[in-house]
């Protein structure tokens, strides 16, 4: 008996989630109700083969989970002597033939795939064919000959960049270890010897790497050994600038792991250099202002660019610039030698603070100049997430509260999202900073709750969880946590106990679609309180019919910001000091101010006489002449009160004026409504 790829995701996601239910399921693995049923039975089958308990079911649909099974999950990689009881897929099995293929000393044969693999040669043919597919991208390709049987034929730099992505990629299968050591025959010994090495490189750097890179590295280093001693050496050396690297601490580390190589070329110490600065780091005291100070340069201006943007003041600016610089150095070289990898989780992040990772991106230009290339988006997402954890952290009081911990084997950025995203969902907790896993079996921390995405050792209470979460399922965490904690039960609705007593009255005629409109539904009641303070104001709530102006003729542009504003100091949202304060800090229209090529947005800080968020807008007719000849016909006064309340309707308002047709449109019509109507409609 075997637990197969799609049991596995399927176990995997219950683990994290035993309120999820069978519609979530389907949906999120795009199975059939069927298909997860069975996928379910096979579950129990094979717990039940390895005398574990099987996975139960309330009458309700959710689902009781022993911890006995979180421990299994937790062995596993570890348990290295055992035969796996996992069969990887197809997908999963190509991998695994191109690790082989990269990291062999010997020839490669169908019988060493098979015999690796546990399959027949029959389907090592399949499994090659898929194979190629995955390495077309990287303009390789598999060769045969009978003198040196299987081979990898194209540039060793691509080689090298697959090799450390389908590695990452790997560790994410079960029983990924297990494999990786028996078909790259690899052993522990040397597993153990390369971290040992490692923890060496990571005394000299002073900085610990995360859980995932230290084990990337160390696979990543015995795989690199092989091939420089097989005489498979980087050729294409202009990629690396010799000069900017040996210069670096981490060129002078990368000798402790190159000592048993004997002679090295040089391009091989570059390369070996450039995955410790591009290596996620959790904590590192050296990190100062005389490393990289044009980096640091470039981020401070980016930084004063989305102040301006964004109507935010940065409280501690220079401290939040050292966390930033201890993610953009890693950065900056993943950067310039185009060495990013691909993240899953960007679109989600995009959606989780859509209106901040805008701004984001429209203030990055001076980083860009610097590092001479553009930003890769999932960088900027990153860089996104940083910056909304700063602007979200409430720096909460430990005082009689339950102390929380989150355990995160994934760098800085992942560990800050979770830690910040915690924080907000449980004000009721003390969150300790974010711990890698090494760093919290070796520590003896005291706290009550755990938070891991991945199953850990621990007589603490221990919840799995996501990096990233949808609104429901945080609602759905939540509850969980305030029963087993508190024994309360929170407001989420059960959609599968509403459900059966929908189908007692009446007949449902699509099952599926009710189920998922019923959880939107909940899940926005729910929220929408909490969603109103965390997100904000749409644009349509801010500028209406009382808030909008129009005038024929306008003197001047403090004339301008006058009349804009008058609709704001009439309902006390500002003071008479608020529009003299922006008068002095606009005494022109300032480019950094429009938005666009027709909207100023003039405004001053918080407490300069502002007494609640809003925004007003003037339409000027005639328009207002520039000093490059253009005409101004739009003005919107900000008034913010804080750091995120106006940002949803700033958003809207950008998108509004990225839009050429609807602003010639608003400037065409002599009509508060139509003006209202359009605004309505970015208003979403």
């Amino acid at each position: 008996m075997y637990l197969d790829e799609r049991s596995n995701k399927l176990l995997k996601e219950i683990l994290g989630n035993p309120e999820i239910s069978n519609f979530t399921l389907e949906e999120k693995f795009q199975l059939s109700r069927r298909q997860v049923s069975y996928s379910i039975k096979k579950i129990n089958d094979w717990l039940e083969s390895n005398n574990y308990p099987k996975i139960k079911r309330t009458s309700t649909g959710k689902f009781i989970v022993s911890p006995i099974i979180i421990d299994l999950f937790t062995d596993s990689a570890t348990q290295q002597t055992k035969k796996s009881s996992y069969i990887p897929s197809e997908k999963e099995r190509a991998k695994y033939i191109i690790l082989m293929l990269l990291s062999s000393s010997e020839e490669l044969s169908l019988n060493h795939f098979a015999f690796a693999l546990d399959v027949s040669k029959n389907t090592v043919l399949r499994d090659i064919k898929y194979a190629q597919m995955i390495i077309e991208d990287y303009k390789l390709e598999i060769v045969y000959s009978r003198i040196h049987g299987y081979e990898l034929s194209g540039s060793e730099w691509n080689k090298r960049k697959l090799l450390i992505e389908l590695l990452l990629e790997s560790f994410k299968i079960y029983d990924s270890e297990w494999y990786l050591q028996k078909s790259l025959d690899i052993s522990t010994t040397e597993i153990e010897h390369l971290q040992q090495l490692m923890e060496k490189v990571e005394a000299k750097l002073q900085l610990k790497f995360s859980d995932e890179r230290m084990r990337l590295l160390q696979y990543t280093i015995a795989i690199l050994y092989r091939r420089i001693r097989k005489g498979e050496v980087i050729d294409d050396f202009y990629h690396i600038n010799y000069e900017e690297l040996s210069d670096t601490k981490e060129f002078e580390a990368a000798e402790i792991l190159i000592n048993d190589l004997g002679s090295v070329p040089k391009a091989e110490r570059l390369f070996i250099t450039l995955q410790l600065l591009t290596a996620n780091v959790l904590t590192s005291q050296l990190l100062t202002d005389q490393e990289l100070p044009q980096l640091r340069q470039a981020l401070s201006e980016c930084l004063n660019v989305f102040e301006r943007k964004a109507i935010v003041e940065l409280k501690d600016k220079e401290e939040f610039l050292d966390k930033l610089m201890l993610h953009m150095k890693p950065a900056y070289y993943r950067i310039k030698y185009h060495l990013t990898t691909n993240y899953k989780m960007i679109e989600k992040v995009s959606d989780e603070f859509d209106a901040i990772h805008y701004i984001v991106k429209d203030s990055i230009k001076p980083l860009e100049d610097y590092i001479n290339c553009p930003i890769p988006e999932e960088e900027i997402s990153f860089i996104t997430i940083l910056i909304s954890g700063y602007l979200i952290n409430s720096g909460k009081t430990i005082h009689m509260k339950k102390r929380a911990a989150v355990v995160c084997l994934n760098g800085v950025s992942i560990s800050n999202l979770m830690e910040n995203t915690l924080r907000d969902l449980f004000p009721e907790f003390y969150f300790y900073d974010a711990f890698s896993i090494r760093e919290f079996q070796a520590l003896d921390i005291d706290a009550d709750i755990i938070f891991s995405p991945v199953p850990i050792h621990t007589d603490k209470k221990l919840f799995i969880v996501k990096g990233l979460m949808t609104d429901f399922e945080k609602l759905q965490l939540r509850q969980r946590v305030m029963k087993e904690i508190f024994g309360l039960n929170s407001n989420v609705i059960n959609i599968d106990q509403l459900i059966m007593i929908i189908e007692k009255h009446a007949k449902i005629q699509e099952m599926q679609a009710l189920e998922k409109d019923l959880q939107e539904y909940f899940t926005f009641q729910i929220s929408s309180n909490e969603e109103k303070r965390t997100t904000g104001y749409n644009l349509s709530d801010l500028i209406n019919l009382q808030t909008i102006t129009i005038e024929n003729h306008v003197d001047s542009w403090h004339h301008a910001i006058e009349l804009a504003a008058q609709p704001l100091l009439t309902k006390g949202i500002i003071t008479e000091q608020y529009i003299e304060v922006v008068k002095d800090l606009y005494p022109s229209v300032s480019p950094h101010i429009v938005l666009g090529r027709n909207i100023a947005i003039p405004h001053a800080g918080p407490e300069d006489g502002v007494n609640a968020v809003g925004m007003s807008l003037l339409k000027m007719n005639e328009g207002l002449t520039l000093e490059d000849g253009r005409k101004l016909h739009l003005i919107v006064v900000i008034a913010a009160v804080d750091k995120n309340q106006h940002l949803n309707a700033l958003l809207q308002l950008m998108k509004l004026a990225s839009t050429d047709e609807t602003i010639k449109k608003m400037i065409s019509t002599d009509s508060q409504e139509d003006i209202f109507e359009t605004i309505n409609k970015f208003s979403r």
